[in-house]
């Protein structure tokens, strides 16, 4: 599966990357700002790791984005979130109809994600 991380802890990027080595192609974006520079090359991911806090995008402004420019990535996305801070995060997460992933977590709970995604993946591709 190809997976896009988007989250300004470099080290997280890191140890999913290598968690993942050879199992799935894994992505790595520091900012929001990156994230999107880097869908407009290529939108092809089976799942998106968006952390909600960021200095630059915040992870509610790429996901905007991503609903107005590639709709389909919609349903892919997973919030990482080390806890909403600001009423407007709250508000966001609270409206935000996908997955939330409450930080600290492990490659346990993202190994789940991925199996989820790859079989409701393979679910749609099997309808007629």
């Amino acid at each position: 599966m190809r997976v896009l991380i988007v989250d300004d802890e470099p080290l997280l990027g890191q140890t999913l990357l290598y968690a993942f080595k050879g199992r799935h192609d894994v992505v790595i974006c520091t900012s929001g700002r990156d994230a999107l520079s880097r869908l407009e090359k290529d939108a092809r991911f089976d799942l998106v790791l968006c952390d909600l806090m960021m200095p630059d995008v915040s992870g509610s402004a790429v996901y905007e984005q991503v609903k107005r420019s590639y709709p389909h990535l919609v349903r892919c996305f997973v919030f990482m979130t080390g806890g909403a801070f600001t009423e407007r995060a709250r508000d966001f997460l609270a409206k935000h109809p996908g997955i939330q992933l409450e930080k600290p977590f492990n490659i346990e709970d993202i190994e789940k994600l991925l199996r989820g995604f790859a079989n409701a993946r393979g679910a749609v591709s099997a309808l007629p």
